[in-house]
């Protein structure tokens, strides 16, 4: 408990009760009851990880309710502490903590919005101050120096510089290094290498052998107050350059070789913004920060460059695996964000290795439905016409199975964001209902975009046959333009008939007693491709491929 000085009435001790709130004092759990973190081995609700403390400054009235409130507090596991004043009031004021696993922006709100929903109602308060507080104890800061041999490579500016370079990149290290409280310095390594017991291995010897230090950002070794916006954003921006430099590698690859060489320099300047990140200017020499920000922007913009070449050789220009990258890293940000300290977060390796083995049944029921919208729903020809090898069954369901685990991701994602953003308030439920509705909405929309390469394949398969071209295998179904001779043309039976032999039509693999054509004529003007379908008893005709281009079929 802490003592106010008097002050004639409560808004004149305000300001006094503002500046003791902030001093700091001995906080107390009040005695939580049973089964609330009393008992051996349990904690409090928040005993575990967080990344910020806020402190509210609350009045309770005095008495009954204020019993109440601490009880209430201690339930939830908030830690609190009355502020003593000299007045004989009806309220008091109480200093509260709260300790908040996510962004600083709306920690504050979301602090007094806890403290208020754990008196439920039952107790009337009103808030008087909020505020973020420090960490209690400085994490320790330690510094690496790296021992290595000492490096001549003659006279000369470029080789004493070549030599430098050699030595600072760690060509040098004889695989020892030691490490300092706080950022040290060149002497307080070799003096701790001196004086350190022998480990075995290579001893250090002041003629052969020096120190450098290991890789590390300013903040790193000398933290500052308040905190550099980088380190603070959690590595938000750190994603933000490099998805940007992939998107800037992905558009320097369209362009011409003009055009390439006046922009490639930008990434060797954005390098010097962006290694101070990696490496302090004031431990490491200009070329090493710009290497350490040169590897970060000249890795990712490489990659994006990289992708667009290859997308070009393949036949197309596709920005699909450059959007997948840069949409991939906030949804895995975000899913960390929503199973941190979560039942998942403590099972995941039994919960990952289960969650694997539903892809043996979940893939080909996918294939198959895949290849039965194509065959089936789109061509009008069963599936059991076509011989598909199992492969080819389990890799038409990757799509979409790839694009219902995305779904949930996305889903999932999005609810760790406003998980850290202290935008889920109120029921759980209710939010828990939310997100679950719009991820279902999710998978079936991804469910739907999966099965649409089966649309656009009977589409291929339609305009290639009017091409006079043999369509494209789609997922192991294979087709071929055939012309077909009827043996006994007047006990032919077709269904629908009749039987065209004038033109090519498209055949699928032959499967018991029937064999499954396509003629691309009868669906033609028709948006139902399946019109175009035609059975007929294998034995009762005769086919043969038709030439490449060929628009008829020789005379019978």
């Amino acid at each position: 408990m802490l003592a106010a000085a008097p002050a004639p009435s409560r808004a004149g001790g305000f300001a006094i009760m503002a500046s003791t709130f902030v001093t700091s004092f001995r906080t107390r759990l009040a005695p939580a009851p049973p089964g609330d973190g009393e008992s051996e081995g349990e904690l409090p609700p928040q005993a575990g990880d967080f990344t910020h403390r806020a402190a509210v400054l609350i009045w309770v009235p005095a008495g009954a309710q204020e019993a109440t409130a601490c009880e209430l507090w201690a339930r939830y596991g908030l830690l609190f502490s009355r502020l003593e004043t000299a007045e004989d009031d009806a309220t008091v004021p109480y200093r509260v903590e709260v300790r908040l696993q996510g962004s600083r922006w709306g920690a504050l709100s979301e602090a007094e919005r806890r403290v208020m929903a754990a008196l439920s109602g039952r107790v009337t308060g009103s808030i008087g101050d909020a505020r973020l507080l420090e960490p209690e104890d400085s994490p320790a800061l330690a510094s690496t120096w790296h021992m290595h041999r000492k490096t001549d490579w003659g006279p000369g500016w470029w080789r004493s510089r070549a030599a430098r370079l050699w030595v600072q990149v760690g060509a040098a290290d004889v695989h020892r290094r030691v490490r300092l409280d706080g950022p040290g310095t060149l002497e307080d390594a070799l003096a701790a290498l001196q004086r350190r017991p022998d480990l075995g291995g290579v001893l250090f010897d002041e003629e052969l052998h020096d120190v450098r230090p290991g890789l590390a950002s300013a903040h790193a070794v000398r933290p500052q107050d308040p905190a550099p916006w980088h380190t603070r954003a959690l590595g938000l921006p750190g994603m933000a350059v490099g998805a940007a430099a992939m998107l800037f590698g992905w558009v320097l690859a369209g362009l011409g070789l003009g055009w390439q060489m006046a922009l490639s320099p930008l990434p060797a300047v954005v390098a010097w913004w962006v290694g101070p990140w990696l490496a302090d200017r004031e431990r490491h020499s200009r070329i090493i920060v710009w290497l350490c920000g040169l590897a970060m922007v000249g890795g990712t913009g490489l990659c994006g460059f990289m992708i667009r070449v290859v997308s070009t050789a393949l036949g197309g220009v596709d920005l699909g695996p450059v959007v997948v990258i840069l949409c991939g890293l906030p949804v895995l940000r975000g899913c960390m964000y929503a199973l941190r300290q979560s039942w998942f977060s403590r099972n995941a390796a039994t919960v990952l290795s289960l969650a694997v083995l539903p892809l043996a049944w979940v893939l080909p029921w996918m294939g198959r439905l895949v290849q039965g919208i194509y065959l089936t729903e789109c061509l009008g020809i069963p599936l059991s016409a076509a011989n598909v090898d199992p492969v080819w069954t389990y890799l038409a369901g990757v799509k979409p199975a790839a694009l219902c685990i995305a779904a949930v991701l996305c889903g999932l994602a999005a609810l760790g964001w406003c998980r850290h953003f202290y935008w889920i308030t109120g029921s759980r439920t209710y939010y828990l209902a939310v997100f679950s509705t719009f991820t279902a909405v999710m998978m079936v929309v991804a469910v739907l975009a999966g099965l649409s390469s089966a649309t656009s394949g009977a589409d291929r398969t339609a305009a290639q046959a009017a091409a006079e071209q043999d369509p494209s295998q789609f997922f192991g179904i294979s087709a071929r333009r055939v012309c077909v001779r009827p043996l006994d043309a007047a006990n032919t039976a077709v269904q629908p008939g009749p039987l065209p032999t004038g033109y090519p039509v498209v055949a699928f693999d032959v499967t018991g007693d029937e064999t499954w054509l396509w003629d691309y004529r009868r669906a033609k003007g028709s948006a139902d491709l399946a019109k175009g379908a035609l059975r007929v008893r294998t034995d009762q005709v005769v086919t043969r491929p038709a030439a490449r281009g060929a628009r008829t079929c020789p005379p019978l």
